[in-house]
């Protein structure tokens, strides 16, 4: 909306989501296990799209009262695993404007999952223009003040590979990697190789746009970049193609489940998905380019 303030122009787009949305839909062509829900509805022919919120908070309460393996870490510390990485591998500012005492304090700063960047895009598949947004972990070097590209960084840990089905593990994370820097537009993926203990063994930098590629060179054959596009491509056409009136729309995929199901929950209205703050912005910016449509021809006659 800020946007659309600044410039006095509707945002055109097919689709205005969160990357995470579109990433589960782009994996979902091979990934099974893990089901999802999300909301959508339509406003001035784009489609707005969230997660079910309450969908979440029970599979996050579910996943909480599962006992970890004997040996395995649980969640929750695999979690502060990954945000101690970025605790260390991160800097306020850039390394000359950071103190020397922040610089080798790193290791005892506390764990904290709130500074991340968020990053807008305008971006396609298919037919489709999309607006997402997303966290970013970090820029490489600084934010440009223009309008240059950022050259942003995503931070991901990982067991390290010990055997075949330590590699078919990574790979499949390598997709979900992928397609969330794919998305946002980041060009490089640092990921830090972890033993079962926690213990930081290795860093290895990885090019966003060669990991589909490598995965088919090198790889198991689990997923295939061209076939996530294609899918996501197809499944926008048919989101499209459903969602053609008001009311709210949910999208299910249960886990382990074959397919995607599309019905409305909602005949009218828009949920929780659109403030009326926002509907209000959007018709008042309707009428004001209605009537600039009309002075405009009263301007040629």
């Amino acid at each position: 909306m800020a946007h659309e303030e600044k410039t006095g122009q509707k945002v055109e787009a097919s689709l205005i989501t969160w990357r995470g949305m579109i990433t589960k839909l782009m994996s979902a062509i091979f990934s099974d296990r893990d089901g999802f829900e999300m909301n959508a509805t339509l406003f001035q022919d784009t489609i707005f799209l969230e997660e079910n919120h309450e969908y979440k908070l029970t599979s996050q309460a579910r996943q909480s009262r599962q006992v970890s393996q004997p040996g395995r870490p649980s969640q929750d510390m695999m979690s502060f695993w990954g945000y101690k990485f970025e605790t260390l591998c991160l800097l306020p500012a850039t390394w000359d404007e950071t103190p020397r005492e922040y610089i080798e304090n790193r290791e005892n700063e506390i764990v904290n999952n709130h500074a991340q960047y968020c990053s807008v895009v305008r971006t396609g598949i298919g037919q489709h223009i999309m607006i997402l947004g997303g966290e970013v972990d970090a820029v490489w070097d600084s934010k440009p003040t223009d309008d240059g590209p950022i050259n942003w960084v995503e931070l991901k840990t990982s067991a390290d590979i010990r055997n075949d089905r330590d590699m078919v593990t990574f790979e499949r994370k390598l997709m979900k990697f992928w397609i969330q820097s794919f998305l946002l537009g980041v060009p490089k993926i640092i990921v830090g190789f972890r033993t079962p203990e926690g213990i930081l063994k290795r860093i290895e930098e990885i090019d966003t746009a060669s990991i589909p590629s490598t995965v088919k060179r090198q790889g198991k054959g689990t997923w295939d970049g061209n076939m996530c596009i294609n899918f996501a491509s197809a499944l926008l056409d048919f989101l499209r193609a459903t969602i053609t009136e008001d009311g709210v729309w949910r999208i299910r995929r249960k886990e382990r489940a074959p397919g995607i199901d599309v019905f409305r929950v909602e005949e009218t209205g828009h949920g929780d998905i659109l403030s009326d703050e926002f509907i209000n912005w959007r018709i008042k910016l309707a009428m004001k380019q209605q009537d600039a449509e009309k002075e405009a021809a009263l301007a040629q006659t």
